[in-house]
């Protein structure tokens, strides 16, 4: 009895490992836990209260106590903010709207250092008289965060505007392209503009903020941004983010005709510029890249960058997907995170002291334990 008991423990202890390295990899939903309005219509049914936890309204339609309402209907701009037990790198936020649907005009996230992130803008206006639930995907913020803000327009939509429920999606590791390993914060363009653009309403600067949505293919796509002609000479690019970083790198994506970049710059809180890099046109093969630009350079903190282009040295358009800023909050390196092999090997070290001291103390019988030791001696011969 007692050697089965060893390993069942031997084998609990390395599934049990697995399983916590897989989970606190994986997405997961939370329900908010404390909540505030901008008002309330009452202090009990329809506080800013019964929009904490799971929905218990939703899918039923129609004004419900268990619900949370702005003191007055068509009173202009209301909101709600909704905090979580743990702050999480947001993959969507999802808002439980339960009567007169339609009237949520911005969705922002709030990360650990209490900075807003602006994720969603839009229009109010009815979207029927049924439940909803509007779904905002985050392509723009990439630190995490634990609060959410829900601004109405309650003129837009008229009526009482009522939210059930508020949930956030996400991961406690980085999901972000080129983030995986990096030691530092990783953002995508909250804000872009530009020296010219192809039309108002597709290939505009906008289009190079949040995630890459083109990369990796090839070609020429109006959800990346392009200047007004093709080789025209020299355009420019500015991107700005939500956090100032010592900056680390600059991953710039090209999807057409990449080769054009000329010069990278960042602008530090002051307004002065500082050159990253400098060099010459090169046209590139006919497929998408990412052009990584290390700086050895500048040691001033900056969320503001400067891409320049020459358009004319690198024929056909060029056309730019999304810039990726990743820096650190310090000049100091921050400290390296134990990775899942190194807690294996510990485990491992551990195991063998527990193996020499049933051995001391007789816990086991002789032979299971040699077996245990030629275990630990395979397990040794690993490299990790």
């Amino acid at each position: 009895m007692r050697r089965n008991w060893w390993v069942i423990s031997l084998l609990a202890a390395f599934v049990l490992f697995g399983t916590v390295c897989e989970v606190h990899g994986q997405s997961f939903t939370q329900w908010a836990i404390t909540a505030t309005a901008s008002s309330e219509y009452g202090s009990g049914d329809w506080s800013a209260q019964q929009a904490l936890g799971e929905p218990n309204v939703y899918p039923n339609y129609g004004d419900n106590g268990h619900a949370w309402a702005p003191s007055q209907k068509n009173n202009g701009l209301q909101w709600v903010e909704l905090g979580f037990a743990e702050a999480v790198y947001v993959d969507h936020v999802e808002v439980y709207e339960t009567f007169n649907p339609g009237a949520i005009v911005k969705v922002e996230l709030v990360d650990a250092t209490g900075r807003w992130h602006l994720i969603w803008q839009g229009n109010g206006g009815s979207a029927g008289i049924t439940a909803r639930v509007f779904r905002v995907k985050n392509d723009i913020v990439a630190v995490p965060c634990k609060m959410v803000r829900i601004t109405l327009d309650t003129d837009s939509v008229s009526g009482w505007n009522e939210i059930d429920a508020v949930s956030i999606t996400g991961s406690h590791n980085s999901p972000w392209p080129q983030g995986q390993g990096e030691s530092g914060v990783v953002q995508w363009a909250s804000g872009a503009k530009a020296s010219s653009q192809y039309r108002e309403d597709r290939w505009t600067p906008e289009q190079m903020t949040g995630l890459p949505d083109v990369y990796p293919k090839y070609g020429d796509y109006d959800t990346a941004w392009v200047a007004s002609t093709s080789d025209g000479g020299e355009e420019w690019a500015e991107l700005f983010y939500d956090e100032a970083v010592y900056v680390k790198r600059i991953d710039v994506y090209e999807t057409c005709n990449p080769g054009a970049i000329v010069k990278v710059e960042v602008i530090d809180e002051t307004g002065r510029t500082h050159v990253v890099w400098e060099g010459r046109a090169q046209i590139a093969p006919e497929e998408s890249r990412i052009f990584s630009i290390d700086n050895i350079n500048v040691d001033t903190p900056a969320r503001h960058i400067r891409l320049v282009l020459r358009t004319d040295q690198v024929p056909g358009w060029n056309e730019i997907d999304a810039v990726c800023l990743i820096g650190t909050r310090s000049m100091i390196q921050e400290t390296r995170a134990i990775g899942p092999l190194e807690q294996l090997a510990s485990i491992i070290l551990r195991f063998g002291k527990a193996v020499e001291r049933g051995k001391e103390e007789r816990l086991a019988d002789v032979v299971f334990l040699q077996e245990l030791e030629q275990i630990l001696r395979d397990l040794s011969t690993i490299s990790f």
